[in-house]
């Protein structure tokens, strides 16, 4: 059975669910994973993942400036600990390296390694493909309607952050 025969299913028993925002919610929910994955196989020969990936290139938008671990992980959404150790692995390769920072010893600062910019000029083209291959049955226009209606729904659920 689909999951849309499976929501069809649910609001058959009630009626007050809202069928067409619960399809939207699942598909974008499950259309987001399923993105995330497809990037992921790109990125396999680079043994690099996602957030990985994410994590040097906003490094490299840096120019050579460091970066707190902190700022990077609002950027990607992740926690102070997923933050550790997606940084431990990047550190570990080479690709990225901490250092005490000097305006206060406390914080440590991140810089992306000379290795780190070569894995992400290398591994850029593979993920723009899979990006390019994920969104291209949607079109132009579409892009742009799609990427216009996920802002507004972005910038109103941040509204609805406690």
């Amino acid at each position: 059975m689909s999951f849309e025969d499976r929501i069809d299913r649910f609001c058959a028993g009630h009626p007050e669910a809202p069928r067409d925002l619960i399809l939207a919610s699942r598909l974008l929910m499950r259309t987001a994973r399923l993105l995330r994955s497809h990037i992921d196989r790109a990125l396999a020969p680079f043994e690099l993942d996602l957030q990985q990936y994410l994590a040097i290139s906003l490094l490299a938008t840096d120019d050579n400036q460091p970066s707190l671990p902190s700022e990077l992980g609002i950027t990607l959404d992740a926690t102070r600990t997923q933050m550790t150790r997606l940084m431990d692995g990047l550190e570990a390769r080479g690709l990225v390296r901490r250092h005490a920072s000097a305006q206060d010893r406390r914080s440590t600062e991140l810089v992306l390694t000379a290795a780190g910019h070569r894995m992400l000029e290398r591994a850029a083209p593979a993920v723009h493909a899979a990006y390019a291959e994920a969104w291209g049955p949607v079109g132009e226009s579409g892009l742009a309607a799609a990427t216009r209606a996920l802002n507004r729904m972005h910038q109103n659920l941040l509204t609805l952050e406690p």
